[in-house]
């Protein structure tokens, strides 16, 4: 079954999610209305990203009085505002606010009905999938508990099942590749020629989800079996092309194997191939890049409704950091130009400075960002909420670095858990951002922070704590290169004098 398709049937959905035997999600559903028309094939569209979901769902309660709550995965609000005589919006952010007070795990909300907070309307979520006369069937009520029509209901479920739920109990993906004849446009550029390729609507479509998801700061790259001085020529003379050649962060276009292009691609972006799309007209090229596990996605004629549906590309927050992404990735190629250089001559070069911040409140949304996102260089996954991060840097203690040189600025692409036990500095999770690894500073980072810190708490012994994860074994890597004393779940790391020379470090 096509889980991405615009027209499913609700009794295969319903099959389909007793067939679910994936990873167990516990959802906390607080309703005044029925849930269960969604819940009942909702695990049908979870499947897809391997998740299966447990319901706690409330009793019919105007009120949200939260009885019974129980600790979950997740937490969904469902309220149809009809119920109520009254704008209810103030009463509707204060439970929010309650319940975010007593869970530690994301809220999401979702309103049927006139509200002033459209970011939770169920209509506007599904205006852009179904024709608004459609969402309301006030007839739908005396049998099913809710005035959502059947359609969209079951459209409901598919969005949250493939798009919403995934992108809060999973890792956002950084990165699209794509494919360009009859995948951007209909048609083939070294057969057809520049002028005879058509833009469907369904392409223009895609192309401005592409352009959307780039503009959200994620990576776009082309994989492409035709010539690059042909590729390049295309995207200049088609003005009537949404995306240019500068949206694109590398272009592959070569006769090399998509295999090759596209571990390419993932090596210079320096992330996992888990967060990658790969998206091809051709079934055989997606079969092709299965040995690759990155996630992948047929281009036909619903390309653009499959990719505003797909898993981990929803943004539930939107930083600085996210916009300096592509800049700072293009920047890389110069970067590497230089890497050959000695450490002083290549900091000189680029001019990189380091800034280092203690507790600084107006950073926490991108440390609980980062601490959740980051996989491959992670001490100990404590993957801490913006909550808990809030409450930890009241108590304690949360470093970061900030790296800029004269190409670009990176951001935050540091982050150190601290606090302190008697005498000794305890870091209790310490991650790098992948963008920053390989520019010969990740010894210095580690050993200046350790010196603020103990400087911070005025201690003298360092324990770092650390566990051995699916995808950290560069953070481990690197662990075991310091000479540490290294036991079963931390090490000791001594104070260490390091050589900054030719770097800028502000702290």
């Amino acid at each position: 079954m096509n889980l991405f398709s615009p027209n499913l049937k609700r009794n295969d959905l319903i099959k389909l999610s007793k067939e679910n035997h994936h990873k167990k999600i516990t959802i906390n559903v607080f309703r005044n209305h029925s849930f269960e028309v969604i819940s009942s094939i909702l695990n049908a569209f979870l499947s897809f990203s391997k998740l299966k979901a447990e319901f706690n769902i409330s009793s019919y309660d105007d009120s949200l009085s939260y009885d019974n709550f129980q600790k979950a995965d997740l937490n969904i609000i469902f309220i149809d505002l009809n119920n109520y005589k009254k704008n209810v919006d103030d009463f509707i952010k204060e439970k929010i606010q309650e319940l975010s007070s007593i869970s530690n795990t994301p809220i999401i909300t979702l309103l049927l009905g006139n509200t002033s907070l459209k970011e939770y309307s169920i209509c506007k979520i599904l205006k852009p999938f179904l024709d608004e006369n459609l969402i309301i069937d006030d007839s739908n009520f005396e049998i099913n508990a809710s005035r959502l029509s059947n359609k969209a209901c079951v459209k409901l479920a598919q969005i949250l099942g493939l798009k919403i739920l995934p992108s809060f109990l999973q890792p956002t993906l950084k990165a699209i590749i794509v494919d360009l004849d009859n995948t951007l446009y209909q048609g083939i550029l070294g057969e057809d020629g520049i002028k005879n390729l058509v833009l469907s609507s369904n392409h223009k479509a895609l192309q401005n989800e592409l352009l959307k998801l780039k503009n959200q700061g994620f990576l776009l790259a082309i994989a492409s079996k035709n010539e690059e001085e042909d590729v390049k020529k295309l995207f200049t003379q088609r003005k009537d092309f949404l995306l240019q050649l500068d949206d694109f962060s590398m272009i592959k276009a070569n006769w090399k194997s998509k295999d090759e292009n596209i571990k390419e691609i993932i090596n210079f972006f320096n992330i996992s191939f888990d967060s990658v799309l790969f998206i091809d007209d051709n079934i055989a090229e997606i079969e092709n890049v299965s040995h690759l596990h990155i996630n992948t996605l047929l281009a036909d004629e619903n390309s653009a409704y499959s990719l505003k549906l797909y898993p981990r590309l929803l943004k539930t927050n939107f930083s600085k950091e996210d916009e300096l992404r592509n800049a700072d990735i293009k920047a890389n190629l110069q970067r590497q130009e230089l890497s050959k250089l000695n450490p002083k001559e290549y900091f000189e070069k680029l001019q990189i400075c380091l800034k280092f911040h203690i507790n600084h409140a107006g950073e926490l949304e991108r440390i609980s960002q980062l601490l959740n996102k980051t996989n491959q260089f992670i001490s100990n996954y404590s993957r801490l909420s913006l909550k808990e991060c809030e409450e930890f840097m009241q108590k304690h203690a949360i470093l970061t670095i900030s790296m800029s040189d004269k190409l670009s600025d990176s951001g935050i692409i540091a982050i150190f858990i601290a606090y302190k036990n008697e005498t000794n500095l305890i870091i209790k999770d310490l991650c790098i951002s992948c963008r920053a690894l390989g520019r010969k500073l990740e010894n210095i980072m580690l050993y200046k922070a350790i010196e603020l810190l103990h400087l911070h708490f005025n201690t003298k012994e360092c324990i770092l704590y650390f566990q051995k994860g699916e995808r950290n074994m560069p953070f481990l890597e690197f662990l075991y290169s310091l000479n540490a004393n290294i036991k079963e779940n931390f090490a000791l790391i001594q104070k260490k004098m390091i050589n900054y020379e030719g770097l800028i470090i502000e702290s």
